[in-house]
């Protein structure tokens, strides 16, 4: 009872404190919480969804990850790419390049000039070999959000983490 009084009033004490826990970075403690929250909601807000999908990928359980992302990805607005770039992250992550550039992709449909999107699109066309195209998109990166100087250094970087969890 008191919690349909809560929600009332737009209170999901969960997803407040999930949502905390994630900032700290405590994140089986968010998942809990979260997990908490999805069940006390429509299953379909993003900020949960996220917060899940955020929290599972930081634990190294892109599996879980990307279930939560791709409800997130699906029932994203037409005007906000990042669902769509952390589901296509977390797809690289699991090596599934593929279904990684389609959500890439889609982010880039909204906002094509997204950092992030343009970043992780060159880390997927780095991993198919396509260094031509990847330096592109770093230098898309770099043309929009100059804070991104780093950005070839980063995907190497990257790309050398990668091959090192391979092995």
């Amino acid at each position: 009872m008191f919690d349909f009084i809560g929600s009332l009033f737009g209170g999901n004490p969960h997803k407040t404190k999930g949502l905390q826990l994630l900032e700290d970075r405590l994140f089986e403690e968010a998942v809990e919480e979260l997990k908490h929250a999805h069940e006390k909601s429509n299953g379909r807000e993003e900020s949960i969804l996220l917060g899940l999908g955020h929290a599972f990928f930081e634990l190294k359980r892109f599996s879980e990850s990307i279930e939560y992302l791709k409800i997130a990805a699906d029932n994203a607005s037409t005007i906000n790419p990042v669902p769509s770039i952390m589901l296509g992250y977390a797809y690289l992550k699991t090596d599934n390049v593929e279904e990684a550039e389609n959500s890439i992709r889609k982010a880039l449909k909204i906002d094509v000039k997204h950092p992030a999107a343009r970043y992780y699109m060159g880390l997927i066309l780095l991993k198919k070999g396509n260094i031509d195209a990847a330096t592109d998109e770093f230098e898309e990166v770099i043309a929009e959000k100059p804070t991104f100087v780093q950005a070839r250094l980063l995907a190497i970087g990257e790309m050398f983490i990668m091959s090192r969890e391979n092995k």
